[in-house]
This record gives C-alpha cells, sequence and structure tokens, in this order.
C-alpha cells in the first residue's frame, strides 16, 4: 500500500506514509446503517440499534398461522426448495414428539459426488427419522444425519407445542446454507459419511 519509512528519510516520504496511514484506517472505519448509530469513543466503538429485530427479514424465517407454517426464501448450495414466492408447509400434529417438539427441516438429496442436487422442506419429530411421518421418542442427534439414498437434513426451525394445543416457533437458521460432506480419514464408506451445514 505505502513504503515503510525509515529514520533519515526524507519529510516526503514521512509525509506520504502518514497521508496512506490515515487512508487506511479511513477506508476500514465503521459504517452505520438503517437504526444504527455509532459512537466513538478512545476505547473503541459503541454501537446502537434502533430496529426492531421482527423487521429482519432472513431467510428461512418463520410466520406461523394455526397448523400452517411460512417460511422465507432460503437457498442450500443455491438450491430453492420453492413452493410460490414463499415456502408453506402444514404442521402435522402427529410428527411432534412426545415432550412436544418438532424440527421443521430441510432435505436435501447428494449425487454421486456428494453434491446437493435437490432439497426440499420436511418437518419431522427426530432429526435422523428416516420416516418423517413416525412420531419421534424425544432423542435428537447432534449432527445432520447421514440418511438412505444420500439425504441429510438440516433444522430451521424447533416448534414447541404446549399442552393446550399451542405451537410456538424457535427459528435457528438465519442464512442461506452450504452443505459439505466428509469422510472420516482413511474411508469411503458412505454410512460413515458426516454431513455439515455452513451460512452462506
Amino acid at each position: 500500500m505505502f513504503e515503510d519509512v525509515k529514520p533519515g528519510d526524507p519529510i516526503p516520504l514521512l509525509a506520504s506514509f502518514w497521508n496512506g496511514l490515515k487512508a487506511a484506517v479511513r477506508a476500514r472505519r465503521l459504517l452505520p446503517g438503517v437504526g444504527v448509530r455509532l459512537r466513538e469513543m478512545p476505547f473503541g466503538t459503541i454501537v446502537n440499534f434502533d430496529a426492531n429485530a421482527a423487521a429482519w427479514d432472513h431467510p428461512w424465517r418463520i410466520a406461523t398461522d394455526g397448523n400452517q407454517a411460512t417460511l422465507r426464501k432460503g437457498l442450500v448450495d443455491g438450491i430453492e426448495p420453492k413452493i410460490g414466492d414463499r415456502l408453506k408447509l402444514m404442521i402435522a400434529p402427529s410428527r411432534f414428539t412426545s415432550d412436544g417438539v418438532s424440527l421443521i427441516c430441510v432435505e436435501i438429496a447428494c449425487d454421486d459426488h456428494w453434491n446437493t442436487n435437490s432439497a426440499k422442506l420436511v418437518q419431522v419429530a427426530r432429526l435422523d427419522d428416516s420416516d418423517p411421518n413416525k412420531p419421534g421418542d424425544g432423542t435428537t442427534p447432534l449432527l445432520p444425519p447421514a440418511l438412505s439414498g444420500r439425504r441429510t437434513r438440516c433444522p430451521l426451525v424447533l416448534l414447541r407445542q404446549n399442552d393446550a394445543g399451542d405451537i410456538t416457533a424457535f427459528q435457528i437458521a438465519y442464512f442461506n446454507l452450504r452443505h459439505v460432506a466428509l469422510f472420516p480419514s482413511g474411508t469411503t464408506n458412505e454410512a460413515r459419511v458426516r454431513h455439515f451445514f455452513f451460512p452462506c
């Protein structure tokens, strides 16, 4: 970006260095967005937000209405599980655990090279259920499962149903997703593949 200054260098080189340093600091300063206030202090910058959190229309954002869930558009490896402009899913009461927990997931299928080739939304009681219609037993694995047919799931929303039957949604995913399938060192056994989802 600019040359280093050494003792004994002429004043014009020092001025050039100083101006370059100021330009580098200015280029990396924080810029406030809509509803954001910045207050620069000697020890750092204080960031204040005025915007309501509900105003952030992020990918996969859920809205529930009775037994129907509507999700905003989201992508997995550039593929959109699409039903019109929004993603709608009927919430099935049979797909809750005995504790009243269910998951809305994006289920992907991979090709021979473990790249995502299709995506759909499913509601499951357990992340690793091969049959989404099967009620769960209340246990949930920590990693996305390796399902038959080179499929896996990533949870987007956790649904909680109380004793009165009211459903509360808890958002899990806020960004578009990228999928990576990895094998443990020294094996290509499909049963041992590990799936990872990253925000992108």
